[in-house]
């Protein structure tokens, strides 16, 4: 049974990893490829009525070159070939259609601007484009009439509304670190393995998604199931094959740990090999407008709904451990496999159903964070550590506690952005978490163990 379930699962998956998404080349879903923008700039003297309106530029020039970007895709190298030009219309609106996926760059032309317009700065006469299959990228050059210092108003928020703001996008993080933590923690209460492959199935997850979404065309909704199916099947075949022969073996949980260290090297870089090392975009949702407005806070509706089905996905599976008949046998298991057994529960049986559940909510997590920000071959180990922090705060092998973690972690980095350099925001969760664990070692809702 498991070797014929190891075979169907290699299978589907070298299907999956053999598409043409994670080719270089153009394919017949390759068509369509887009960069647009609307050529506007603010008036030296604005309306008192209107002090944020902008005038279009009508006639303003546009060039898109092939281009050498950098590894991130945020600066031109180098620029190629001329492929055309665009004009912008009575909206100031232009689009250009790319011969394909890939680098360019889209240059202004500074003589076509009406006299007294200019950039902001004036560095970024040309703007990065990177493109992947069946995208639109939407570029934004910042014109101003005048002085710039002058046209430009200010924004000084007070301290407290920028920390609302980072309160929310905490949560936001946080709720989604709790969907990639739940499952390290239910496998860590069930096995008392610390499997660190658990990285590479937020990856896999997320590269399966956008594999779906963007070279099949297969909207991010359905494409997320099937990650979640597959992530889940991944997740079952790892126990049948791997884990369940270890444990019958009796091998202690150190030398499990280093083997999925090595299971998750090889993961990491067979996604490496296949999808790329550059980050990349969902075709669905990848860019939407701030208008959902709460005092100080703003939020996209993808915002609000990635919120929204993690909070309600975390609290059901929390309460299903709690009070189901399957939760039960798993606390049971968590507590003492052997008298588990004893009592007539299938030890294997709720196991494997933990590494299926664990893989489906990881997958589900990792779709969420390439939706808010790009889908990357490093993005797993990118959340390790945050993962683990969370999973530690809360307390291990609860699912509340991954949970209460897990929002701890998330609002705890962005909120300290506020009086602390973006480049340690870790350094003070990280604190907050020794800092708890001192006071209460077991975490915030884990038990105390009776030692002799």
């Amino acid at each position: 049974m498991s070797r014929w379930f190891l075979y169907s699962l290699l299978s589907a998956f070298a299907l999956a990893l053999a598409a043409p998404a994670y080719a270089d080349g153009p394919s017949s879903a390759d068509e369509g490829q887009t960069v647009k923008g609307t050529l506007q700039y603010t008036p030296e003297v604005r309306d008192p009525d209107s002090p944020n309106a902008k005038i279009p530029v009508e006639g303003g020039s546009v060039e898109v070159f092939e281009a050498t970007l950098t590894l991130d895709g945020r600066a031109v190298e180098e620029l190629g070939a001329l492929l055309g030009a665009a004009e912008s219309d009575d909206a100031g609106q232009f689009s250009f259609l790319l011969p394909g996926p890939g680098d360019y760059a889209v240059r202004l032309d500074l003589d076509s601007l009406p006299d007294g317009v200019g950039l902001i700065d004036p560095e970024k006469t040309s703007l990065p484009v990177r493109v992947s299959p069946g995208q639109s990228k939407t570029v934004l050059f910042q014109l101003v009439e005048g002085d710039v210092a002058s046209v430009i108003p200010t924004r000084d928020d007070p301290w407290y509304d920028r920390m609302a703001r980072l309160a929310v996008n905490g949560l936001q993080f946080g709720l989604i670190i709790g969907m990639c933590a739940i499952g390290l923690s239910l496998i860590y209460g069930t096995t008392g393995l610390v499997n660190f492959a658990h990285s590479e199935m937020i990856t896999l997850g997320a590269v399966l998604a956008w594999m779906f979404n963007v070279t099949y065309g297969i909207p991010l909704v359905f494409a997320a199931l099937l990650a979640m199916v597959l992530g889940a099947l991944a997740g079952t075949g790892f126990d049948l094959v791997l884990w369940r022969p270890l444990r019958k073996r009796k091998t202690g949980l150190v030398a499990m740990s280093i083997v999925s260290i090595g299971l998750g090297l090889f993961m990491q870089y067979a996604i490496l090999y296949q999808f790329g090392d550059r980050p990349r975009k969902y075709a669905d949702y990848s860019v939407q407008r701030k208008n959902i407005t709460f005092g100080p806070v703003q939020l996209s509706p993808k915002d609000l709904i990635i919120m929204g089905l993690s909070a309600a996905i975390l609290v059901t599976v929390a309460l299903a451990i709690k009070y189901t008949r399957l939760g039960k046998a798993m606390r049971a298991v968590s507590d003492n496999p052997d008298l588990a057994a004893s009592t007539g529960i299938d030890v294997d049986r709720v196991i494997t159903l933990v590494w299926t559940l664990g893989a489906a909510l990881v997958s589900l997590g990792a779709v969420f964070q390439g939706v808010s920000e790009t889908v990357s071959w490093t993005m797993g180990q990118q959340l390790l550590l945050l993962v683990f922090a969370a999973v530690t705060l809360g307390g291990l092998g609860t699912a509340f506690g991954a949970m209460a973690g897990s929002v701890t972690v998330g609002v705890a980095i962005l909120v300290s952005t506020v009086w602390w350099p973006s480049e340690l925001q870790t350094v003070p969760a990280l604190f907050l978490m020794i800092v708890i664990l001192m006071v209460r070692p077991e975490g915030m809702f884990g038990r105390r163990e009776r030692i002799g």
